[in-house]
């Protein structure tokens, strides 16, 4: 979601949030998800996106 796509480009980090929060338990395994959104949480320059 935070790379560059042929058919799309990068994501902004609140869509990226919400969408992790979403697949919580069911796309993502809730323990990997928690460790994601405090990643982002921490991220405030949005620095893991492709730069």
């Amino acid at each position: 979601m935070t790379s560059r796509r042929s058919y799309r480009d990068v994501l902004p980090q609140q869509v990226v949030r919400a969408e992790i929060e979403k697949g919580r338990g069911a796309q993502f395994a809730p323990e990997c998800a928690d460790i994601m959104l405090q990643m982002i949480d921490e991220d405030i320059d949005y620095q893991l996106h492709e730069h």
